[in-house]
Formats: C-alpha cells, structure tokens, sequence
C-alpha cells in the first residue's frame, strides 16, 4: 500500500465531495417539505470540498517531502492487511447483495464478519452489529426518509 501525504488526500477528499455533489444533484425533494433524498448527500459533498481544501492549503509548506508517495508501515503486518482487504470485500459484499436481501441482514452480517477480522470477541460483535443495524436503519428510513433496500421476509421492521 502506499502512504498518501496530506495534499493526495486532500485532492482525493475535494474531488469525493465533488461525485457526491454531482451524483446527488438529480435527487429532488420530497413532496411538501423543502428537502429529500439528496440533502445529506449534498450536505456532505460540501463538507467535504471544504476539508478537502483545506488540507491542499496546509499541505503546500511541506510541497516537496508531500509529493513522494511513501510505503505504509502497517502494510507489512498480515492482520492489518487482512482487515483492509476485508473492508474492501464488505463494501464489494453489500453492493452485490443489498439489493436482494435488504440492508438489514447484510449490514449485520457485514459488520459481524469485519468485527471478528478486527478481533473483536464474538458476542461482542453480534450485539454492537445488531444495534448498529437498526439504528443506522431507523435513522435513515425514518428520520432522513432515505429508502434502504428491504427484503420481504423483514417486512414486519416497517
């Protein structure tokens, strides 16, 4: 892996902001209230062209040492690189099957399968993963009114 300075994750951090801005520019509001699906998403992508800035603008004294890429210590140690490989395998997990089995099993099951990579004890995780599941859900579904894929036989979750 390769150790990105300041200023490379500065621009990578503006230019996330700016995808998010332009993938949520078509998300419209919801009927009779002033904002929709797309306010976080623009919220964030703003926040983050922000930061982005910012870190590009007090990275530029250190210009020189910031521009060589640097190999990660951490790459070197088997767990750690287990568990960046395993993030990645959830992300790709959740794409694939969200959609047929809803947000709720494979957000459990994804968290559950990152929690043990990182060691956590077994109970532990089924629990943290469980809540967080639902608090994540309800918080979207509900409160920001964001449709998470659902599947039929945890229809009763509302």
């Amino acid at each position: 892996m390769i150790k990105l300075s300041e200023l490379h994750l500065g621009v990578l951090t503006a230019l996330g902001g700016i995808a998010l801005l332009l993938a949520s520019a078509h998300f419209g509001p919801l009927p009779g209230q002033a904002y929709g699906a797309g306010t976080m998403p623009r919220l964030i992508g703003w926040c983050s062209i922000l930061l982005g800035g910012f870190m590009i603008a007090t990275s530029l004294k250190h210009l020189p040492d910031m521009l060589k890429p640097h190999l990660s210590d951490w790459v070197r140690t088997p767990r750690l690189a287990l568990a960046a490989l395993a993030t990645l395998a959830v992300i790709v997990f959740y794409i694939l099957f969200s959609e047929t089995l809803g947000f709720i099993p494979v957000s459990f099951v994804g968290l559950v399968a990152m929690m043990l990579v990182l060691r956590t004890r077994p109970l532990t995780a089924i629990l943290a993963s469980a809540v967080t599941t639902l608090v994540v859900y309800y918080g979207f579904s509900r409160l920001l009114m964001v449709p998470l894929p659902r599947s039929e036989f945890l229809s009763f979750l509302g």
